[in-house]
């Protein structure tokens, strides 16, 4: 089967992280998959997380559209990811065009209807949403379709050589805390009997506020990184002993958090804050904290007990495949 794929591509955006799922998955399966997507120009280099596969075509911007692209390659599907990102005056000129030859779908990353009538323009063939929270499309869209978030797949790395490429301690356990995309430092201390044995790394973006920057406690690492690739975040998942990813909801958007579904795979313990609204659906897969003591407590048990975070790790497992 030949897809096409209209979406934000190999950047930080939660579109991006499920729009990548998706295509692996469909190449791996045997389909041609076409992606188009955004100018590289639009958000600036250092806003990617890795160079364009084969199959990638930058053809549109903010406001604008090449559509030559799109209305020349041969398509039985036509994906679109997070319809509000994208140029949508241009779009709606050619979907007539792109209707009559191929199958439409739109997956929605709204978290409620929106107020604007350009969303309402196009008509789709099948409308996706990935949270039960956006039941309210069925108001709209009676036949729209609820698919879970997708996972990257299972893999999994050597812990040593990781550390060595990464140049972290050998000796340690490594708490990691991702500080990209959104997700804030939160544990800022480690209690006693986890200082002598542990090290918390933290990796921030570039420019990102934090004293400890500057003067460090020897149980703590700070490293400053642009956007990382897949390969580059997975290295640090597999070099560590758990990750902290600490997110709550805002007042623009509250659905899932791509990240999560990015890191499930690669089989390094999730603690995440209980009262976030981005992590709804996960249950025994992660752990989840209501504070800073519960989350030391939880850190302290997973150093002292491999087989806590073994049987996270395979609820981890069984959560990807599904």
């Amino acid at each position: 089967m030949k897809i096409a794929v209209m979406s934000s591509w190999n950047d930080e955006t939660g579109a991006a992280v499920h729009a990548k799922a998706l295509v692996n998955a469909w190449m791996k399966m045997g389909h041609k998959v076409t992606v188009f997507s955004f100018l590289r120009e639009e958000f600036g280099e250092d806003k990617y997380t890795s160079k364009d596969e084969r199959h990638v075509i930058r053809c549109f911007g903010r406001n604008f559209l090449d559509p030559r692209p799109i209305l020349t390659t041969e398509c039985d599907i036509f994906v679109v990811e997070d319809l509000r990102t994208l140029p949508v005056e241009p779009l709606a000129m050619i979907f007539p065009m792109i209707k009559e030859r191929a199958f439409t779908v739109h997956i929605v990353h709204e978290d409620k209807l929106p107020e604007e009538t350009w969303f309402y323009q196009f008509l789709w063939d099948k409308v996706i949403y990935f949270d039960k929270r956006q039941e309210f499309l069925m108001d709209v869209y009676p036949d729209a379709r609820y698919i879970p978030f997708p996972c990257f797949p299972v893999r999994r790395g050597d812990k040593i050589e990781s550390r060595k490429k990464l140049g972290l301690p050998l000796d340690k356990k490594i708490i990691f805390t991702f500080c990209q995309r959104g997700y804030l430092p939160y544990l800022r201390y480690l209690c006693e009997e986890l200082k002598y044995k542990s090290v918390l790394l933290f990796v921030v973006s570039p420019g990102f506020e934090m004293l400890e920057k500057e003067l460090a406690p020897p149980w703590m690492i700070v490293r400053e990184e642009g956007a990382l690739s897949d390969e580059r975040f997975d290295e640090y998942l597999f070099a560590s002993d758990a990750v902290i990813f600490h997110k709550y909801q805002n007042s623009y958007h509250r659905l899932l958090s791509s990240v999560i579904f990015q890191a499930m795979g690669a089989g390094c313990p999730i603690f995440i804050p209980q009262q976030s609204a981005y992590f709804q659906p996960l249950k025994d897969e992660v752990v989840y904290y209501r504070d800073t003591e519960e989350l030391c407590r939880n850190l302290a048990a997973f150093c002292e007990d491999e087989g806590i975070a073994k049987s996270v790790i395979e609820a981890e497992e069984v959560y990807t495949h599904m």
